[in-house]
């Protein structure tokens, strides 16, 4: 616990920390507004609202991996494990906080009558419980490649989030899915369950990566400029 605070407390050195904060207030208020006004398209599991909730949970790898430019950092035995387990710990926490509001809210708005006006079933309608848990465990694995080797990065985020789940591949199998985890036909408990799976097994994948780079230097692409300049 004594770390975990530690590594809270070093998102102070971040560059742009003020930034990255309303960034993160920004797609969790914006996640919340677009579930409550629906834009999820029915019978899809694709869903923004899910989308912008995933990303809240990664501003925080930001704050705390960028948080060992400053030179006092740099000096400090903690530099390892604020490039390896202390972003993914701070991210990791986040995000299934966020994930266990948007359960909630989802659990709240999937009534009979959501389902009967939006023509859709329960399977469906969970569905997009699953798609956040696949984002978050992509982003994870984006996360621990992007700062060393940020071309190879983009690349897999894109085919990932922008290629598969932006063209409907992944959600129609993550409807199909979510059909064969439903208990009794309206409970979702293995959805959420194997959603928390996935968005745990992103992080320790995440954090084994992050291990294996970490003696890679930070690849000038990864950063701006004045992340580069923070570093001279």
């Amino acid at each position: 616990m004594k770390t975990l605070i530690t590594y809270f407390k070093m998102m102070k050195y971040a560059l742009q920390a003020k930034l990255i904060l309303v960034l993160t207030l920004f797609f969790f208020i914006f996640g919340i507004v677009f579930e409550l006004l629906d834009f999820t398209r029915a019978g899809s599991s694709y869903s923004l609202a899910a989308l912008y909730l995933a990303l809240t949970g990664m501003y925080f790898y930001q704050l705390v991996f960028s948080s060992t430019v400053s030179k006092l950092v740099q000096s400090s035995p903690l530099k390892k494990k604020l490039q390896t387990s202390g972003p993914i710990l701070a991210s990791l926490i986040l995000s299934l906080l966020v994930f266990a509001i948007y359960v909630v809210i989802r659990l709240f708005r999937i009534t009979p009558e959501f389902l009967e006006e939006n023509e859709t079933s329960y399977a469906q309608g969970y569905s997009t419980i699953l798609f956040m848990g696949v984002c978050i465990f992509v982003f994870f694995i984006y996360l621990a490649f992007s700062y060393k080797t940020y071309i190879f990065s983009l690349i897999f985020v894109g085919v990932t989030i922008i290629g598969i789940l932006g063209f409907g591949v992944t959600t129609t199998s993550l409807v199909t899915l979510s059909e064969k985890l439903m208990i009794d036909g309206n409970n979702p408990i293995l959805i959420i369950m194997v959603s928390a799976v996935l968005i745990v097994l992103g992080a320790v994948l995440g954090y084994i990566i992050s291990l294996l780079l970490y003696k890679k230097p930070i690849s000038d692409l990864a950063v701006r400029y004045a992340l580069r300049q923070a570093s001279k």
